[in-house]
């Protein structure tokens, strides 16, 4: 890593430090004084832990398209938002502490990117009727009432993953299946990632099409891995379900040990993390990369993807190279963007005064937009409480250091193929 980069590191984490050490408030607009009322959102994240390198940007642009939405006339005049967050630094003994303090500061909904979070949580939600949006699905409640993702499970990502491979491994040339294993870590969203191999180990039509090594987990921190490349050596795709530099030192261990097969993650680990890989393992080896992706990407000509670049040149100018590489920003300004349209609707619809939980949920539910880019309406479907159920696959390009469509097709997780609209 250069000098001027690993400053500008520093420099970025040092901010998030001082920002997220302690719970605080983030305003968008005036203090609810004046005559007008506050919307006051709640947000548990990991702000300074293992995964808050990729969170942190998310949040930002979930943040910024409140405020988009504000400076644009898109909510009532006398209405001001402002943000409570908490930070959890994926320390789940954290989680119940974090929860209970937001709702002390009288927030009305909130924001837990995190399934596992919210799988700790989900009883209160509904003994408190909170409203909650995340990102991704939690595969053991996958129509809570009280919460609303953008997109679909980890397993369903690994659903994706193994239909892309089957999709586009040559077996005439090579003359027999595709081997996949599973590098993991002992967190839960791990456990989340393998439900999905298994469902497709089990499913009739493509469990004799490819054959799958094994599932790995390694504990938090681990950057010694010479069992675990032994071990996948022979496979023709490594799917990762780690992040940060459990990733960026698996590659670089990988490559190093000779292993030639491909690398394939989900929308968290290669493109949330993907300059912590680049710091440490060359270009050159960084080929038959690939990450599947709920979203378009940046080089994609749709009005959402200008909308996000438009938060980042207004108040992250500094930093729009690497956050045009990065899928956090994306994820962060889709998952704003539903949500602001789900509260704008309950304001609507019930005023101010009476906004609350179920006012809010009464509205997910109602949601339904075509969004220019995306295959299908962000709506939500029976059993499956996401907007979004398909997914495209990229792959990294060196010479442009950027990811790249690998065609224009968009996969439905098979688990997903025969869902009927919620309303």
């Amino acid at each position: 890593m250069t000098r001027r980069r690993v400053s500008k590191v520093v420099a970025v984490l040092l901010a998030v430090a001082l920002l997220a050490g302690t719970p605080t408030l983030v305003g968008c607009g005036d203090d609810g004084g004046g005559g007008k009322s506050t919307l006051k959102v709640g947000i548990l994240t990991d702000f300074t832990g293992p995964a808050c390198f990729a969170v942190r940007p998310t949040l930002n642009a979930f943040m910024d398209c409140f405020k988009l939405a504000e400076e644009n006339g898109e909510f009532p005049a006398d209405v001001t938002v402002r943000f409570v967050t908490y930070d959890q630094r994926t320390d789940y003994s954290r989680t119940p502490a974090g929860y209970k303090w937001l709702l002390g500061q009288g927030v009305q909904f909130m924001n837990i990117i995190s399934p596992t979070d919210r799988s700790i949580l989900a009883n209160n939600f509904i003994d408190d009727k909170m409203a909650v949006t995340g990102s991704s699905l939690d595969e053991g409640s996958p129509a809570h009432e009280w919460v609303y993702n953008t997109y679909g499970s980890n397993g369903h990502e690994c659903e994706v993953a193994v239909q892309f491979i089957i999709d586009t491994w040559d077996y005439e040339k090579e003359g027999r299946n595709p081997r996949i294993g599973h590098q993991s870590w002992v967190l839960e969203s791990g456990v989340f990632h393998q439900e999905g191999f298994d469902r497709m180990m089990a499913w009739p039509e493509y469990a004799d099409k490819f054959e799958f090594v094994g599932w790995q987990r390694a504990p938090m921190g681990t950057t010694q891995w010479a069992t675990e490349v032994q071990k996948f050596m022979d496979c023709d795709y490594i799917f990762f379900s780690t992040v940060g530099a459990m990733t960026s030192s698996f590659i670089r261990e990988a490559r190093n040990r000779g292993y030639t097969g491909a690398l394939i993650s989900g929308t968290n680990a290669f493109p949330g993390y993907w300059d912590m890989v680049t710091e440490v393992v060359p270009g050159d080896q960084l080929q038959n990369c690939y990450f599947l992706q709920w979203t378009p990407w940046w080089n994609a000509n749709v009005p959402i993807i200008d909308e996000t670049k438009e938060t980042i040149d207004k108040w992250h100018a500094g930093d729009k190279e690497a956050l045009e590489r990065n899928s956090g920003p994306l994820s962060g300004y889709v998952m704003g963007k539903f949500t602001v349209e789900g509260i704008k609707s309950a304001i609507e619809t019930v005023g101010m005064e009476n906004l609350d939980g179920q006012a809010i949920c009464n509205a997910f539910k109602a949601l339904n937009m075509d969004v220019q880019g995306f295959p299908e309406p962000w709506r939500l479907y029976k059993d499956y409480y996401a907007i979004l159920r398909q997914m495209k696959a990229f792959h990294y390009s060196p010479s442009i250091n950027n990811w790249e469509p690998v065609s224009d097709k968009w996969y439905t997780p098979l688990s997903l193929a025969d869902l009927q609209p919620l309303q």
